[in-house]
């Protein structure tokens, strides 16, 4: 093998004679290396995004969310059902919350909003809510608090220590008639998940407050839940409803977003397929390549032969050539796609507009294993690329190629 490798890389470096094949030969890496690093970098992009997204929703949402299959009647024994469920197999934390939907007024400033009432010492094991806090503490979350999100508060004008006022889509009998439910309320913190929708529409008070304002009695709406694996979501929520009883029902992250992530699945797959195309087109510049260095080379085939070459020996100087082209070009892509993908990730180098992407830039997370399965699939067709050429130098007459010299 080792004949074969010094006579391809010694026709990988041509004369002044033979420039032209040395250009295409150059063009060949480059166009290797530009598929190789485009498609990193597009899977890295696609990759940051679902990671991102899955970060951010896990850290406002529940992994599972147990509910009564009778919506309207809610959790009566939420404390003792909460208990129940976090004694499943697989369960990290369970804690009672409350949702509803209502309108919230600061000054002449208003917004539809989604309510979350929570018990605040056990909602901070359970999400990233303390964390996410860009303006108070959960310490401060008392019966007549609520925590905004922070697109909210630029909305209303609102800020830290100010009153604004809930109102309530159900109503109550008062002399002059019906009116929505409504309580007052001091802003004790600011949250900023990263996630445009929510930080522009949820707030959160208390339990006990949210079970007044919409006057539903003491029940909870939901028992949400946080488990060791989010990706067995669906099976430890299936594991919670044998234990607490039919009457419940249950909801895992991954359904709540399925329409988000099947999206991205398919975003990746068109992305590996349009992008993909470029290292085929950069395997054609090698097929040229190599087809004009059987055709420059056709006398020194002819007298590798006359001195003992055989014809597989032949193919393997074409096949190394090409090989070690796509090696080349696979290693400069991979390097220059996981710089591009880390300088630009760490410096936040695309910026997006939240309120259209839900996220203020584009994230880039090149995984080793998708850069590994590119270069892989790079070198794989360079690989193939070789065959016809290396086939038709070996099926050259040395008698016939060396007549006319």
């Amino acid at each position: 093998m080792k004949f074969e490798v010094i006579v391809a890389v010694r026709y990988l470096k041509a004369k002044r004679k033979q420039a032209v094949i040395s250009l295409i030969t150059l063009i060949s890496i480059i166009g290797v290396g530009a598929g190789v690093a485009a498609l990193i970098i597009a899977l890295a992009i696609n990759a940051g995004f679902r990671d991102d997204l899955q970060r951010r929703l896990l850290g406002a949402q529940a992994h599972v969310s147990v509910l009564r299959k009778d919506r309207a009647t809610g959790i009566s024994d939420y404390l003792r059902t909460t208990k129940e469920v976090e004694q499943v197999p697989g369960v990290v934390f369970a804690a009672p919350a409350f949702y509803q939907k209502g309108l919230i007024y600061s000054g002449s400033q208003a917004a539809g909003i989604i309510v979350k009432g929570i018990l605040p010492e056990m909602e901070s094991p359970l999400s990233a809510l303390s964390a996410n806090m860009v303006d108070g503490s959960l310490k401060d979350f008392r019966d007549d608090s609520v925590i905004l999100g922070k697109e909210l508060s630029k909305t209303l004008g609102t800020f830290h220590g100010d009153r604004v006022k809930i109102v309530s889509i159900e109503t109550s009998l008062t002399p002059l008639g019906a009116i929505p439910r409504n309580r007052t309320f001091t802003v004790s913190g600011l949250f900023e998940s990263g996630l445009y929708e929510l930080d522009s529409t949820w707030v959160y008070i208390p339990l006990t407050a949210a079970q007044r304002l919409f006057g539903l009695g003491d029940v909870a709406s939901t028992i949400e839940v946080k488990v060791n694996d989010i990706y067995q979501a669906k099976a430890i929520g299936r594991k919670i409803i044998d234990r607490i009883g039919a009457d419940f029902d249950f909801t895992d992250w991954m359904t709540m977003n399925q329409s988000i992530f099947q999206a991205l699945r398919l975003e990746r797959i068109v992305t590996l397929i349009t992008i993909g195309l470029i290292v085929l087109v950069a395997a054609l510049n090698i097929v040229a390549t190599l087809i004009m260095m059987v055709l420059e080379k056709t006398r020194d085939i002819a007298i590798l032969m006359s001195m003992g070459a055989t014809k597989d020996n032949i193919r393997r100087i074409f096949i190394l050539q090409g090989v070690i082209i796509g090696v080349i070009g696979t290693a400069f892509g991979v390097v220059v796609g996981q710089t591009a993908c880390r300088i630009a990730d760490k410096y936040h180098l695309i910026s997006l507009a939240p309120d259209v992407y839900s996220i203020a830039y584009v994230p880039f997370k090149a995984a080793a294993l998708d850069s590994a399965i590119v270069a892989g699939l790079a070198v794989l067709i360079s690989f193939v690329a070789t065959l016809y050429p290396s086939a038709a130098a070996s099926k050259l007459q040395p008698v016939e190629a060396l007549r006319y010299e």
